[in-house]
Parts: structure tokens; sequence; C-alpha cells
């Protein structure tokens, strides 16, 4: 059997349930599955994750096709993935298909609110009206 064929998968796009950002590593967010009408190595394949699409290795794809968290996840530092799984062939020269994988990340109450600058009131004592402190509530979740 010639390598004629490259592998495919039936659509371009996988969009995944929304995925909470303290997901324990090891969580399986979603499964490809490329199929070949080629036969032994021409037809064997094996996934990976394009690492443009990924560059701080957040996920993993096994040889099953499962698209797993491979390190912890912070929403306030990406919201969103686009990953890029390619399917290639064992044949020579190897051929590839790719879908694209969208994982939208949730928000979990991870962080507290902070002041946007130092804060040190003075309240004079004996002062003849009464004293009003204001204070500005800032956070940064209200900004992501």
């Amino acid at each position: 059997d010639s390598n004629d064929h490259s592998p495919a998968f039936l659509s371009q796009f996988i969009q995944t349930n929304p995925v909470f950002e303290d997901v324990p590593v090891g969580t399986t967010v979603t499964t490809v599955r490329a199929t070949d009408k080629d036969s032994d190595l021409n037809g064997r394949i094996m996934y990976s994750i394009k690492s443009d699409s990924d560059p701080m290795r957040q996920f993993v794809v096994d040889q099953f096709g499962h698209v797993v968290v491979a390190n912890a996840l912070d929403r306030e530092a990406i919201q969103k993935y686009a990953l890029i799984v390619q399917a290639s062939d064992q044949g020579t020269p190897a051929r590839t298909g790719s879908v694209t994988v969208l994982i939208n990340l949730l928000d979990i109450n991870d962080n507290g609110p902070r002041f946007e600058t130092p804060y040190m009131p003075v309240v004079w004592e004996n002062t003849l009206k009464p004293e009003i402190v204001h204070m500005n509530h800032t956070s940064k979740l209200l900004h992501a």
C-alpha cells in the first residue's frame, strides 16, 4: 500500500465543554479521533499538539487521542485555548491532518481583592467634625 491518504478528522473544529481553571492535572478534556485509509504503517496514527498553539505546554494528547491537562491552568493568565492537534501517519514521508480544539476556561474565586496603592489611613484624635475614610475597592477579577 502506498501512503496516498492523509489522516482525517470528522470536523475542523471541536468545542469542548467549558473547563474550570482548577481542574486537576491529568483530567481528560476531550478525545479526538482521526482515520487514515492507508494500511500498515501508512495508516498507523500518532497524535501531537502543535507547539505554537500551546507554548506553555498546558495540555498533552496521548496515543488514543485523549487531550489531557498537563499543568495547572490559570484563567487570569489565559482565558481560552485553540489547540491544533495533529495526526501523523507512519509512512515515508509522513502525512498529517489536523483539528483545532477550542477550550474555554471558567473562573473560580481564587484571587482576593487588592488595594491599588499601599493603604495607610490617618484619623486624628479629638477632631471637631467626624472624619470620613474613603476606600476604593478594586480587584483584578473585575478587569479579567
